[in-house]
């Protein structure tokens, strides 16, 4: 239901989650089906639907190509999922229930991970390609990084001009196979804004 009211409408009429056997390795999208194994707890399981079933929106019907440019999937796809989740449980740093040593990790692993390997000049750019992404970046750039970058866009433009971005987007673009410049070209359409600056983050 969110993505159909934060990004537009899911035009089919069958969405299908199918569980297989074996230890959980998380989920694999196709349109209309997801195939997924089952986590250890209800949250984690909303957590990989709610992703794998994201999916249909950005490679599915907007047709993205996740080779070439697999932010435009994975990472709109997580900013979404991050959305999500504090929607329906809150901030993790807000969860009061934690054990001794979640108290004494990182709120966020991955965003530590990520800035020590941008630290230590180990990351990549959001705009590489899939084949070109290197085993830890194809998971912390083209799904975290991507997603900071949503919220920077978010926050350059507001949240409800962004909406509407993102509405406009999938509305223009759906089934049409769009790419990093038609993506621009909306938001600084609906933004009234100059995004050269935030677009150049990507590269």
């Amino acid at each position: 239901r969110t993505k159909s009211m934060w990004i537009g409408e899911y035009p089919y009429d069958i969405v299908s989650v199918v569980q297989k056997p074996g230890k959980y390795d998380g989920g694999m999208e196709y349109p209309t089906i997801t195939l997924i194994s089952t986590p250890p707890d209800s949250e984690g399981l909303d957590d990989v639907i709610n992703h794998e079933v994201g999916h249909n929106w950005f490679y599915g019907i907007l047709g993205s190509n996740e080779r070439k440019h697999p932010w435009m999937d994975e990472g709109m796809n997580s900013y979404y999922d991050k959305r999500y989740m504090n929607q329906q449980y809150g901030k993790a740093d807000s969860v009061k229930s934690k054990t001794f040593f979640e108290k004494r990790m990182p709120t966020d692993a991955e965003v530590t991970l990520l800035e020590t390997l941008t630290h230590i000049r180990r990351d990549q750019p959001i705009e590489t390609t899939s084949e070109k992404f290197s085993y830890i970046n194809y998971g912390l750039v083209a799904y975290k990084k991507a997603a900071l970058w949503l919220e920077k866009l978010e926050a350059e433009t507001v949240t409800a001009v962004f909406n509407r971005i993102m509405q406009e987007y999938y509305s223009r673009w759906k089934f049409k196979h769009p790419y990093p410049e038609d993506f621009k070209a909306v938001a600084e359409e609906i933004s009234g804004k100059n995004l050269d600056a935030v677009f150049s983050l990507l590269s």
